[in-house]
């Protein structure tokens, strides 16, 4: 369940917080600011979820950035998601499938980066239970920006976790 926001903040408690994606949808798209810019949006992450998720039953999907919050200022132009799954899972797929989902994830190039799903998807792929990489995310993710792309000294926030 997606906990509520702390009286006036506009971003998710610290923590991983377990989820659906129907309430996901209800809360970051039909209870949000932006609701139709967020339904484009949402609608391309489904679409990138149903490819990607059934060939990783047992993944963990991490999911945060602008999406996951009602920050007042603009609307969410994509959904950062981090991709959890055990390595041998990974390389147990058929080789055409982990070509489908290396490509479905963001490459980031030496002029910037090419996003999924038209750039509506931050997509990455990671080795679960790779403690420093975990804790990498973890501590990235956790940071809140403000309208500057600049860190708000002082605060943290969570993000969700869905798994198939």
């Amino acid at each position: 369940m997606i906990p509520a926001f702390e009286d006036g903040a506009w971003c998710l408690p610290d923590g991983i917080h377990a989820t659906t994606l129907d309430e996901i949808e209800e809360r970051f798209v039909v209870a949000a600011p932006f609701s139709d810019q967020r339904r484009i949006v949402f609608d391309a992450f489904k679409v990138w979820y149903s490819i990607v998720s059934p060939h990783l039953t047992g993944a963990r999907f991490w999911i945060d950035g602008g999406f996951v919050t009602h920050k007042p200022w603009a609307a969410p132009s994509d959904v950062d998601v981090t991709v959890m799954a055990k390595t041998s899972d990974v390389n147990a797929l058929p080789i055409e499938v982990q070509d489908r989902i290396f490509g479905l994830l963001t490459e980031r190039t030496a002029t910037g980066k090419v996003q999924p799903m038209s750039g509506m998807v931050d997509a990455f792929l990671f080795a679960r239970g790779d403690v420093d990489t975990t804790v990498g995310w973890i501590n990235d993710w956790k940071t809140v920006l403000d309208e500057h792309r600049d860190p708000i000294p002082n605060m943290v926030k969570g993000f969700l976790e869905v798994r198939p």
